[in-house]
């Protein structure tokens, strides 16, 4: 099934390369062999940031390609001399991307909630003129949630609506979190697992009410922000993520006897100065 298949594009394998790279060209250096300078700059820094995050998130990351293009602006001006002019802009023109982007993800958001609006009046409309019809009334409710299901699942109508704050019904989620906090409860009852990626900002995802079977997985990727995960505490929680100067605290209650293996869901990503947080009441 879909939910259970593993996700190949674990960052975690890449910071790895990434790591032994840098350790090599430092021997390098104390051997006395000749590399270019550029390659420990702190515009590399800002690349591999880039890079992960794109390979993670299978080259859909805004946040990726924001911080790979500043990474690469900055090497080739500083390193290579080459001047584009945009020295006293670079800064205003990357806020004015952000703004746009997180623009157009409320847009995406308030056509979501108006679809959902409009889907429920449909509903009431229809409940008001046939109320002796209720086999048609249950195919109409079978349809309407199949349809919304697939919708969110497809991240196609409905995939701003998951990087809102508040209640989902959606079987996945999907957020980014850049310069802001959002807060999202998921109230499925056959959670496929997603994405969550916190940029300079803060998640906090309520998994309580939510239920599922077999084995899922959770992507998690934070840099310089924080993600806090509430999950049922019978929930077989498997961590699986590359922390860099961060913290990732596991503040569940230990209760090995009322684990309930069928339930496993497996957090995989790289946190990068930031913080992980797992917790259940």
């Amino acid at each position: 099934m879909k939910r259970n298949r593993i996700n190949n594009n674990d960052g975690g394998m890449i910071f790895g390369f990434i790591i032994l790279a840098v350790g090599v060209l430092i021997l390098l250096r104390k051997l006395n062999i000749f590399y270019p300078d550029w390659l420990l700059s702190w515009p590399m820094i800002l690349i591999a940031i880039g890079v992960i995050t794109l390979v993670k998130h299978e080259f859909k990351s805004f946040f990726g390609l924001l911080m790979l293009g500043l990474g690469v602006f900055f090497l080739l001006e500083r390193e290579f001399d080459f001047h584009f002019g945009l020295q006293n802009y670079i800064f205003p023109i990357a806020l004015i991307l952000v703004g746009i982007y997180l623009i157009t993800k409320k847009q995406q958001e308030r056509q979501a909630l108006t679809s959902i609006q409009d889907k429920l009046n449909a509903k009431n409309a229809a409940n008001q003129t046939s109320t002796d019809d209720k086999v048609s009334d249950q195919a109409y409710h079978k349809e309407e949630k199949t349809a919304f299901s697939r919708q969110t699942t497809g991240n196609k109508s409905f995939s701003g609506m998951s990087g809102t704050s508040g209640a989902s019904y959606s079987d996945s989620v999907s957020i980014d979190s850049i310069l802001s906090g959002i807060n999202k409860r998921m109230l499925t009852k056959n959670f496929q697992g997603g994405k969550l990626t916190a940029a300079f900002g803060g998640i906090d995802l309520d998994l309580t009410q939510s239920d599922f079977s077999g084995m899922i997985n959770l992507q998690v990727d934070v840099i310089f922000g924080a993600i806090k995960l509430v999950v049922p505490p019978h929930w077989d929680i498997r961590v699986e993520v590359t922390n860099i100067a961060a913290g990732v605290e596991d503040k569940r209650v230990y209760r090995q006897a009322e684990t309930d293996s069928d339930k496993i869901l497996v957090i995989r990503g790289t946190v990068f100065f930031g913080g992980l947080e797992i917790k259940s009441y």
